[in-house]
């Protein structure tokens, strides 16, 4: 990935997170203390008392879901990549990771989850980054598999860097469609 590229402009997440990227990215101070901050936010907002079982979607290296831990809640992580689930395994705990195209269904019982918590990845989502994406399709399919996938009541966090107001606009439209309710935070303004 070049710097200062986005990584969602730099190609499909599988691709992008390969076995060298996916080490830096496991092996940073850096990023492990943002993830930890963004998902403990998220855990805010959902402000779900401990024990519940959460889908973390596009859990990468297990950053986020090791802040789920912390706070007494069981998770199953997805991720496209298989390489970051490696990295996410590699802290010698048992985890429940599955390699998942979330743009395509999520492959969950209904009502499984009390709750879902995505840390940075629901943006790649709004780019076509292989042949026969339809962002708005996959955004689409992706809030209609999230809301079936969570218990009546349930709720999700989602945070992300969309990159134009447009993809903003194609997510909540399709949140809305799918039966969400809720609202937009947006916790730095000035942040492009």
């Amino acid at each position: 990935m070049r710097p200062g590229m986005r990584p969602e402009r730099s190609g499909p997440a599988e691709a992008v997170y390969s076995g060298a990227e996916a080490a830096r990215y496991s092996g940073s101070a850096r990023m492990a203390t943002t993830q930890r901050h963004l998902a403990e936010r998220a855990l805010h907002l959902l402000a779900l008392p401990p024990g519940r079982l959460l889908l973390d979607i596009g859990c990468g290296s297990g950053y986020s879901g090791a802040a789920l831990e912390r706070e007494g809640h069981a998770w199953v992580g997805v991720d496209i990549s298989t390489e970051m689930l490696r990295a996410a395994r590699a802290a010698n705990r048992p985890r429940d990771l599955l390699a998942m195209d979330v743009g395509q269904r999520l492959a969950f019982r209904r009502g499984m989850f009390d709750g879902a918590v995505s840390i940075s990845a629901v943006q790649w989502l709004c780019f076509a980054t292989k042949a026969g994406h339809d962002p708005e399709k996959r955004v689409r399919q992706f809030f209609r598999g999230l809301h079936a996938v969570l218990a009546p009541g349930a709720r999700a966090a989602l945070q992300l860097y969309p990159e134009q107001p447009g993809h903003m606009s194609m997510m909540r439209e399709a949140a809305l469609a799918a039966g969400f309710s809720g609202g937009l935070h947006v916790d730095y303004p000035r942040s492009e």
